[in-house]
């Protein structure tokens, strides 16, 4: 496989703990090392020998792989890492990978709770039904569970409503997240993959 990993790209780390998950800059790299700089907190979720799972934008996809940490470098807030180029997974030539999701969730319209029922997400938005009649030019927090029982908070922009099909009552909008946390977005960059290589493999 070609040199996918850059000097100075975003790459996400997730352990085994989700709450570590961090998005970092790559200080250096070779076809088995990536160095980035890591934070105290961030620290403390990663130990030497761990296995942890990595995601990448590239210029082809989304870059999936597993790494083992090599060093935790506490004095210069470093994380070095080993990973096996050659078992790199490009996701697909899209910068968010969009899956099925039909779950119900929480959006706030002004001072009432609506019930939405999701159809597919993405890390950078969501397509939905809703009784409700949305304004393109508002944002709205939304509130909603992945696999875990953690919910992720954030604001929704609508982008596009139109009428569903044979009802007279229910709309689909399509729109993007607003003041996602980054730990939110990894979460659903993770789903994302998880659910699309299910898919894959079926």
């Amino acid at each position: 496989m070609k040199k996918l990993l850059k000097k100075h790209q975003q790459i996400y780390f997730v352990p085994q703990d989700i709450k570590g998950a961090f998005a970092a800059e790559i200080k250096n790299v070779t076809t088995k090392d990536i160095d980035v700089n890591i934070s105290d907190n961030d620290a403390a979720y990663y130990k030497t020998q761990d296995v942890i799972e990595t995601f990448a934008i590239v210029d082809d996809g989304m870059l999936y792989f597993k790494a083992v940490v090599q060093d935790i470098d506490t004095e210069n807030n470093i994380l070095k890492v080993s990973y096996d180029n050659e078992k790199c997974e490009l996701l697909q030539r899209r910068e968010y990978t969009r899956v099925d999701f039909e779950k119900e969730f929480t959006l706030t319209n002004g001072d009432k709770d609506c019930v939405c029922k999701c159809i597919d997400i993405c890390a950078g938005g969501m397509k939905f039904a809703t009784s409700e009649l949305l304004n393109t030019t508002q944002d709205y927090k939304i509130e909603f569970t992945l696999e875990s029982t953690i919910p992720v908070q954030c604001y929704f922009k609508p982008i596009r409503v139109l009428p569903q099909k044979g009802t007279k009552q229910k709309n689909i909008v399509s729109g993007r997240f607003i003041a996602l946390k980054n730990i939110d977005k990894i979460a659903i960059v993770q789903f994302c993959f998880k659910k699309s290589m299910e898919s894959t493999n079926k």
